[in-house]
C-alpha cells in the first residue's frame, strides 16, 4: 500500500494567489536564541497552498468549512489528465469515465506552475459550463492543480458559482505533479475553522493496486 502526499509545503516561498497574503512564520521562541523552547506563529489566507474551498466562500449563507460532512473528504477519487489550453471546457468534461466516482482531481500543465514562486495568471482553469457538466454528473468534490478553479477577475464568481451553489467542495492548489493518472483513494480533511469559507489541509491519495 503506498501514499501520496499531494500538498504543498507551506513556506513564504510558496506560491500565493495574486490577492492574497504571503505566508509569513512568525518566530516567537526559538531554543538557538536561547529561549526554552520553539514557538511559532503563523499569518496567512485560509486559502493558502493546498485548502478547500466551502460554499460560504461565494454563496451568502452556504455552508462553512467546518460545518460540512466528513465523508466528502475521503473515499475514492479519480486523477484525471487533460490536455487544456486556458481552460478545462465542457467536452473534456464528457470525455471522462466517471465510473461512478464523486470525486475528480485533474492534472494540468499548472502542476509545473505550482512550484513557481510567482504567480502564473496564465493557468488552466474551469469553464462555467465544465463546472455545470461537472455538477451534472453528480461529482461532489473537484480538485485542481492550482490555487483557483477560476481564473483571476470576472470569472471568479460565476465559476466559483457554479460548483459552490450545489455544495461541490472545491480542492485548489493539490500537486498532482508526480501522480499518474487513474483511481485513488483519496484523503484531504481540512483544519476545524469555525465559521470560515475555507481551510487549508493535509491532502493524500493512497494507492488503491
Amino acid at each position: 500500500m503506498k501514499y501520496y502526499d499531494i500538498s504543498l509545503n507551506l513556506s513564504a516561498e510558496t506560491v500565493c494567489w495574486v490577492t492574497s497574503p504571503p505566508f509569513e512564520l512568525v518566530e516567537r521562541r526559538r531554543m538557538s536564541r536561547g529561549d526554552h523552547n520553539n514557538s511559532s506563529a503563523l499569518n496567512m489566507s485560509a486559502h493558502s497552498g493546498t485548502h478547500l474551498d466551502a460554499p460560504f466562500h461565494f454563496v451568502p449563507g452556504g455552508a462553512t468549512i467546518e460545518s460540512l460532512p466528513l465523508d466528502l473528504f475521503i473515499g475514492p477519487a479519480i486523477v484525471q489528465a487533460v490536455d487544456a489550453g486556458r481552460y478545462i471546457t465542457k467536452e473534456h468534461v464528457e470525455a471522462i469515465d466517471l465510473k461512478g466516482e464523486s470525486r475528480v482531481l485533474f492534472k494540468t500543465r499548472n502542476s509545473h506552475l505550482l512550484h513557481k514562486f510567482a504567480y502564473e495568471p496564465d493557468f488552466v482553469a474551469f469553464s462555467v459550463e465544465a463546472a455545470q457538466a461537472l455538477v451534472a454528473r453528480g461529482v461532489k468534490l473537484v480538485g485542481l492543480d492550482y490555487l483557483s478553479v477560476a481564473h483571476a477577475g470576472d470569472e471568479q464568481v460565476p465559476v466559483h458559482r457554479a460548483f459552490l451553489d450545489h455544495g461541490v467542495v472545491l480542492l485548489e492548489g493539490v500537486d498532482l505533479s508526480e501522480i499518474k493518472p487513474g483511481r485513488y483513494e483519496l484523503i484531504c480533511f481540512p483544519i476545524r475553522l469555525r465559521g470560515l469559507d475555507g481551510a487549508p489541509c493535509r491532502a493524500v491519495l493512497r494507492d488503491l493496486n
